[in-house]
């Protein structure tokens, strides 16, 4: 399994609820479509003053072929044109392979 890691921040202009409303209003929606996704999961900061981040996304895909395809797809480019609507130029992006230490279930 592949997993895709964002940490994004929103624009000067841009308040954390607007941030957070534009994201999962619209941006999910975009970013739901990209082919071979199998799970997508966004987190904000309960206090946007104390952290570097203003959203973390995690993407999975099956593997690099799945996550490069989807980037390349109509979807990605969709989805990265989103992003410059709402979305600061400070980034983290990272591609890795998750270690679960502990799972103690749902």
């Amino acid at each position: 399994m592949q997993k895709l890691v964002f940490g994004l921040t929103r624009t000067d202009d841009t308040d954390p609820e607007a941030f957070r409303e534009h994201w999962l209003d619209d941006h999910a929606s975009l970013a739901a479509d990209l082919p071979g996704l199998r799970r997508y999961a966004v987190s904000f900061p309960d206090d946007p003053e104390r952290s570097e981040f203003d959203c973390i996304a995690e993407l999975y895909f099956d593997d690099s072929e799945s996550l490069d395809a989807a980037l390349a797809s109509e979807a990605g480019g969709a989805a990265a044109r989103d992003l410059a609507n709402f979305a600061g130029d400070r980034t983290l992006q990272m591609i890795v392979q998750e270690h679960v230490v502990v799972d103690a279930g749902e």
